[in-house]
This record gives structure tokens, C-alpha cells and sequence, in this order.
């Protein structure tokens, strides 16, 4: 019998497949990022983050509401610090020094997140960290400190009652919003050893005890992406130098992970002909 030296977790099956028809809405951590420019690379239609890398479940939960309704986002969520207007409920990217710039940039991302929710198929929620940013003086959980003194703030950690309460209630805004969308949570892989070793370790549970208690339908699903690089590759050569995010390898495994998940043989088939047709431009630019 052949030994083994990993326990390899094995694809999850769903009662679905997506496939170049579909639309495909991501937010949430910087791993979203990297799953969203795979989609993207593969020429799925996707919008991925356009409120940028958002961590904490209330401000990806914010998001996905301003993204129903862009009425929410008002003058509360907006401030200026360093030379430059800033949203609490954006990543700092979409910063400016000039503030008409600066919310015609969020307007126009919020109406092309509203009008992109309204017909997706598939919505991706990646969830960082358990822990928040409270702006004291405002009352207000952000998104994003912007390097703000910590003096301002206050940092606490969600309950599982606290997540699964607004969620609840977000899905079904969600559903209504759109009946067809199909929502996969994710955790991500990332380590958050900012916040102490045994804290993030309490951070992830509390997000994985949350997304387990909203998988109770045929629309609420999840993929483990957390588990296949901590139990799966389970090694520090799948980590880049920080030893806190996954390497280049790592993200190349779970993107083979989540292909076999997902799409069936016939868009698997479609994927290698985009693959190859972007290495024969890569040729052509050189």
C-alpha cells in the first residue's frame, strides 16, 4: 500500500455548474482578488471588489447593500485626512485629493455594482477576519482605517449571532434583489497573525461556525478554500515571504480545485482554448 505524506481534500461536488453565460460577482478579502482575475483571465464575465478588499463580514456585508440600494452611501462614510477625501466603506484606492473626483469615482462604481448584482448568477462572499474597526466618534464600522491613529478607533471581535443575524437578513434582501443568484462563501487562507496567533485562530472559527449555520437552502453554499491550504498543502513552502498569504503555487492549486468544482468538462475544455489564445497574445506583444 503506498504511503501517503498529505491528506488531500477532495473536490466538493454542487448541484451546478458555471459556465460562460454566466455572470460572476466576487467581494470581499484579497483573496477575492486573486479568484476574481482568474475568472477574469478566463473570460468570465466578473466584477470582483468594487468597493475594493474589504476583510470584516459587516463592511462586505455594507457593501453588498449599498450595492442594492446606492442610496445608503452618504456624507457619514466620507472624511478628509492626509490631503485626501477617504470613504469608511472603501478601500483606500478609491482615495483622492480632489473631492469631486473622488465621489464620481464611488458613484460610478456603485452603479455598476447595483446594475451587475441585479443580473449575476453567482456571487462569491470571502470573508478575512472576525475583528472590527469601530470609528468612535462616528459610531461606525469601517471598512478601512486609512491609517488613521488607532486612538480613533475601537477593535472588537464579531459574535457568531452578530454575523449570522445580519447575513440572514442580508440573503434575503439579496433574494429578493435578484431570485436567480446563488451565493458560495469562502474563508480565506490568509492568516491575520496581526491580530495574535490564538486570536486568529479564534477569528476563523467564529467565520467558519457563522457561514456553517447560512448553508440552509439550495442557494447558500461554500467552498474550502481555508482548508486546502491549511490541511491540503499544509506546508510553509505554500506561503509567500510573509508566511502569512499563499505563494503563487498555492493560488495556482486552489484556482485547479475551484475549476474542477465548478465547471463542467465542456467549459474546462472552453477555459484551455482562452489559456491558450492568451499565451499566443503574450507571444504576439513580445
Amino acid at each position: 500500500m503506498p504511503m501517503k505524506f498529505r491528506t488531500e481534500i477532495p473536490t466538493p461536488k454542487y448541484p451546478f455548474d458555471i459556465n460562460y453565460q454566466d455572470k460572476l460577482m466576487l467581494v470581499g478579502s484579497c483573496f477575492s482578488d486573486h479568484i476574481g482575475n482568474f475568472f477574469q483571465e478566463m473570460g468570465f464575465d466578473t466584477l470582483s471588489n468594487p468597493f475594493g478588499t474589504l476583510f470584516n463580514p459587516v463592511s462586505i456585508a455594507n457593501a453588498l447593500k449599498m450595492s442594492i440600494e446606492p442610496a445608503l452611501f452618504t456624507e457619514k462614510h466620507i472624511d478628509f485626512f492626509n490631503e485626501k477625501w477617504i470613504s469608511y466603506a472603501h478601500h483606500g484606492r478609491f482615495s483622492h485629493p480632489d473631492k469631486e473626483t473622488f465621489r464620481q469615482n464611488i458613484c460610478q462604481e456603485l452603479d455598476r455594482a447595483h446594475d451587475f448584482l441585479a443580473s449575476a448568477n453567482y456571487l462569491f462572499i470571502t470573508f478575512g477576519t472576525a475583528y472590527c474597526y469601530r470609528l468612535i466618534e462616528r459610531d461606525l464600522i469601517v471598512a478601512n482605517c486609512h491609517k488613521i491613529p488607532a486612538t480613533r478607533f475601537e477593535k472588537f471581535l464579531l459574535s457568531i449571532e452578530q454575523i449570522t443575524h445580519q447575513y440572514r437578513e442580508l440573503i434575503a434582501q439579496l433574494q429578493r434583489f435578484n431570485p436567480q443568484l446563488k451565493i458560495i462563501f469562502t474563508v480565506s487562507p490568509v492568516r491575520h497573525l496581526a491580530d495574535g496567533f490564538h486570536e486568529n485562530q479564534i477569528s476563523k472559527s467564529i467565520l467558519h461556525l457563522s457561514i456553517n449555520q447560512l448553508i440552509d437552502n439550495n442557494n447558500i453554499f461554500y467552498f474550502p478554500s481555508y482548508e486546502i491550504l491549511q490541511d491540503d498543502l499544509r506546508d510553509y513552502r505554500f506561503y509567500g515571504a510573509d508566511l502569512c498569504h499563499p505563494s503563487d503555487a498555492a493560488v495556482t492549486y486552489i484556482k485547479e480545485k475551484l475549476t474542477e468544482a465548478f465547471f463542467s468538462k465542456v467549459t474546462q475544455e472552453q477555459m484551455t482554448n482562452v489559456i491558450r489564445e492568451n499565451k499566443a497574445k503574450g507571444h504576439r506583444k513580445n
